[in-house]
C-alpha cells in the first residue's frame, strides 16, 4: 500500500487550481477520514475544533483530511470565482486520488454546510471508495434555509445602517449579474446558481452506512424540524442521534469548546472501522 501523494499538509494541484490540504497521517492504513467544513464565518469559529479532532483521530490511528475549498481558506482564488460544482469535482478527485494511494474505506464528518456538500456530492456520482461511516455535526439538510440564514447577515447589516433591504432585493441583483458582498464574503451569480441546484436529498448510500448525528443545543428536548428528519432517516436506517446541551460552538462570539461532541466523534469512527 503506498502513501506517496497526500502525507503532509500543503498545496496540491486540483481541476480547480492550488488547493491548500490539511493532514494528519500517521499510519499506513485503509481508512480515510475526509472533514467536510462548514461556510464562511461558521469556518472560522470552528477551525479549531476540526483540528483537534483530526488530531485526536491521527492518534487513534485513522488518516484525517480536510480541503479548504477553492476560494476558501488558503486555497487559491476567491470565492466570487467559486461555485458548489467546482468544490464538488475537486473532492471527486481528491477521493479517486485517495483510491490511487492505496486507502479502501472513506468515512466522513460533515459541518454545517458540510452536510449539504456530502449529500450533494452523494447524489451526483458514485464514490471511488466505499463510504463506512458518517458523521454529522450540526448539519443543515435545507439549502434554502441555508441561503435565507446566511442573507439574513445582509439584510440586519442594512438595517444598522438605517436602511433597508429585502432577501427579494439581494436576490435580484444576483439574478441581474451583479456580485452581492454578505459579512465580507463576495457571492457570485454563479455561487447563487450553484447552491440552488444542489442535489440535497436523502441519498439512498446513506442505507449501506453507519450514521451519527450529533446534535448541540440549549433545548431540554429536541426541536421540532431535527425530530422530523431524524425520522425521514429513520424509515430506512438505524441513526446514532446524540443531543449535547452546549453552546452553539459555530456562532459563539469567542471560540468554544466541544469536548464531548470531539469524545463522541472519535469514539464512532475509531468503533466504527474493520
Amino acid at each position: 500500500m503506498s502513501r506517496d501523494v497526500f502525507v503532509n499538509s500543503g498545496f496540491y494541484p486540483f481541476s480547480s487550481g492550488q488547493l491548500f490540504l490539511h493532514a494528519k497521517v500517521d499510519i499506513a492504513t485503509e481508512n480515510a477520514v475526509l472533514i467536510l467544513p462548514p461556510f464562511a464565518e461558521e469556518m472560522n469559529k470552528t477551525r479549531h475544533l476540526i483540528n483537534t479532532v483530526m488530531q485526536q483521530l491521527a492518534a487513534a490511528d485513522c488518516n484525517c483530511f480536510m480541503l479548504d475549498n477553492f476560494g476558501t481558506g488558503d486555497s487559491e482564488g476567491d470565492l466570487d470565482q467559486a461555485s458548489v460544482g467546482i468544490w464538488r469535482n475537486d473532492i471527486q478527485q481528491f477521493i479517486a486520488l485517495l483510491q490511487q494511494d492505496g486507502y479502501q474505506r472513506l468515512s466522513v464528518v460533515a459541518i454545517r454546510f458540510g452536510a449539504l456538500q456530502l449529500f450533494d456530492l452523494l447524489n451526483n456520482d458514485a464514490l471511488g471508495l466505499p463510504m463506512q461511516n458518517i458523521v454529522l455535526w450540526q448539519p443543515i439538510f435545507d439549502v434554502k434555509k441555508f441561503w435565507q440564514q446566511f442573507v439574513r447577515i445582509k439584510v440586519a447589516e442594512v438595517m444598522a445602517s438605517g436602511k433597508k433591504v429585502s432577501q427579494k432585493d439581494l436576490e435580484q441583483q444576483l439574478l441581474q449579474g451583479n456580485t452581492i458582498e454578505i459579512a465580507g464574503y463576495p457571492i457570485s451569480p454563479d455561487f447563487y446558481q450553484s447552491l440552488l441546484s444542489m442535489q440535497t436529498a436523502i441519498p439512498a448510500q446513506l442505507q449501506r452506512c453507519q450514521l451519527s448525528w450529533f446534535e448541540t443545543s440549549q433545548l431540554e428536548n429536541i426541536a421540532l424540524p431535527v425530530q422530523k428528519m431524524l425520522l425521514q432517516f429513520q424509515e430506512n436506517q438505524d441513526v446514532n442521534f446524540v443531543q449535547l446541551k452546549a453552546e452553539p460552538y459555530w456562532q459563539t462570539t469567542e471560540l468554544a469548546n466541544a469536548d464531548e461532541l470531539i469524545t463522541l466523534t472519535v469514539q464512532q469512527l475509531v468503533g466504527g472501522q474493520q
